[in-house]
């Protein structure tokens, strides 16, 4: 493999000193941008072959006299697990077994998070490799044989972290799309916070996801800096030709983003700024919303009462909402709910007065309106489904709420007009959030009144036009018979917007699905019958509507404790995070 990236290199040398052409690898045909990278890909291809022939090679006379040599009980299948228990628990004497159940809790003493890595899969396959390891060549000191533990383990990062990576690079690389989308989203701990890039695409009938990177936010990053550090992790996976959907929240600069591909807002971050801007205290003060300002207040002090949540609250529902959903809505949302429960505990308690402050018409009206914004970021927030065509609805959805509401007397309809410009202000409707709706066959383009049809139909063929000059089988996008020219006959690039928006009128005039259809299954039906729209939506309904995910609060604490402790270096630590999330 090492010979054929040389003699690529030669020949670029040789041939195209000037050309800017990519470096293709020879054994799995992926491109990459800089020959840098094209070498660490190539390192991992042959690691990976080291490994295969190793396992492959046949066992020495001496293994098999090792085999032999060995105990006939070591593992036994589901179906003797009696017989094994009972020889396995005479084979190890109580006085083993209890120095091992003493190290035990010491490992777990050492560190709580440890109750669940005991019990692994992964700690029992090391400590069945220890076992096996003694009994080969007899008892010895871990320390004085395999050194430090840490040491060992950080010594063979690079190595399995290439292995890795080169699996991730052929998967981004085989996309049959040529799109992917890609989050940067930051998550806060606390006083600190970390950026987490992830790459999804369609693989199957499913959305994969991979997390690329794990970077500290630093006070004086700005947004470029954090574009270049974007770049420049996915300029080692993918060649920098591929259509990318970026979904970054408020912190990042968007017009960066914008000049490398489309970008869009997180739509839980944008909804939370909704939100937020029309309940800041100050706003409502400025307003003389003294009530509303009473009333929040008094949600905060029942909601946040200690051992009032856990004892009498409960939780609202079963689904969370994403981590970046950050709302002052949540206190109010939780007293409405539990109402009954908080009075029957204060009345308990002879403690009334709380209860007393409490405005319960305007509770209910608040209520009424915030319920629908919460649950509207849950389902944007689904990672089990494609959810960027939602985006679209939920603002039509919203819109009308507000609306509807606003002619109500009192607070209630000055907050709804506030809410109404929040919404045009923060929760920005992007031409891909138009093009995903119409590829929804449930709801194509029902959300939205008939004076936006047109408008919303162009910008499919605009989105068609634009990429069709990277899909591999351009004959998929010829008329499949030829016309007679004629003196009025348009040009071929108008022929050919024609067809595309023709194939468009052909699906939007099918009935609409009455059921809630599995949006990859539909598509890989009708590959053959709408082409450019399959091909679209496989890119463009892999893009979440969310940036941040459920797993981002964990990992972000693990990689902030690593750094706050100084137990890697940013390198290592981002190469182990990497690990976490792509090995299994």
């Amino acid at each position: 493999v090492e010979g054929k990236a040389q003699n690529n290199f030669e020949e670029t040398n040789s041939n195209s000193q000037n050309s800017s052409e990519p470096y293709t690898c020879g054994a799995c045909g992926i491109q990459f941008q800089f020959y840098n990278n094209l070498l660490e890909h190539m390192q991992s291809h042959a690691a990976d072959n080291e490994n295969n022939i190793a396992s492959s090679q046949p066992r020495s006379p001496l293994a098999v006299v090792e085999e032999k040599w060995k105990p006939q009980l070591q593992r036994n299948n589901a179906n003797n697990t009696s017989t094994s228990g009972s020889v396995g628990n005479s084979a190890i004497p109580e006085k083993e077994r209890q120095n091992i159940a003493e190290r035990l809790l010491r490992v777990m003493c050492t560190d709580l998070g440890a109750l669940s890595v005991v019990s692994g899969k992964e700690f029992i396959k090391l400590a069945q490799t220890l076992v096996d390891s003694g009994a080969r060549y007899g008892a010895f000191s871990v320390t004085e044989i395999l050194g430090n533990f840490n040491t060992l383990a950080l010594k063979h990062l690079p190595r399995m972290y290439n292995q890795v990576k080169v699996k991730v690079t052929c998967a981004l690389g085989s996309n049959a799309c040529l799109g992917i989308g890609v989050t940067c989203h930051s998550q806060s701990i606390g006083p600190d916070s970390c950026y987490i890039l992830t790459a999804y695409q369609v693989e199957g009938n499913h959305i994969k996801s991979y997390v690329l990177g794990i970077k500290g936010v630093d006070i004086r990053d700005n947004g470029d800096f954090i574009h270049h550090w974007v770049q420049n992790v996915l300029s080692e996976f993918v060649m920098s030709e591929i259509r990318t959907v970026y979904v970054t929240d408020c912190k990042v600069n968007s017009s960066a983003f914008s000049k490398a591909g489309m970008c869009l807002r997180c739509s839980a971050c944008a909804l939370n700024s909704v939100v937020q801007s029309v309940l800041n205290k100050r706003t409502l003060q400025a307003r003389n919303m003294h009530e509303v300002i009473e009333l929040l207040n008094v949600c905060e002090d029942l909601a946040g009462s200690t051992g009032l949540s856990k004892e009498t609250f409960g939780s609202l529902e079963e689904t969370s909402p994403p981590p970046c959903w950050n709302s002052v809505t949540d206190s109010l949302l939780l007293v409405h709910e539990r109402y009954e429960q908080i009075c029957e505990f204060y009345s308990r308690a002879k403690k009334m007065n709380l209860i007393q402050n409490l405005n319960k018409h305007l509770l209910s009206n608040l209520a009424a309106i915030l319920a629908p914004v919460k649950q509207a970021v849950i389902e944007l927030s689904n990672e089990s489904r494609p959810t960027l065509q939602l985006v679209l609805p939920t603002y039509v959805k919203l819109e009308k709420l507000f609306t509807s509401k606003a002619n109500d007397a009192g607070v209630v309809s000055k907050l709804c007009h506030l809410f109404l410009e929040a919404l045009k202000e923060n929760f920005k409707v992007h031409s891909a959030h138009k093009v995903a709706m119409i590829l929804d066959p449930q709801q194509k383009l029902r959300p939205v009144p008939p004076y936006q049809h047109e408008e919303i139909i162009g910008k499919v063929c605009e989105l068609i036009n634009e990429v069709k000059e990277s899909w591999a089988e351009e004959a998929e996008f010829e008329p499949s018979t030829k016309k007679p020219r004629a003196a009025g006959e348009a040009t071929a690039a108008q022929e050919e917007d024609w067809f595309g928006k023709n194939e468009v009128y052909d699906y939007l005039q099918e009935p609409l699905f009455q059921a809630t259809p599995d949006l990859f299954q539909y598509w890989s039906c009708v590959t053959q019958k709408h082409t450019k729209l399959a091909k679209l939506a496989f890119w463009l309904l892999a893009v979440p509507a969310v940036g941040a995910r459920s797993e981002c609060v964990n990992m972000c604490e693990q990689a902030l404790l690593i750094k706050r402790r100084r137990l890697l270096s940013p390198e290592d630590m981002n190469k182990l995070m990497f690990l976490k999330s792509n090995m299994l």
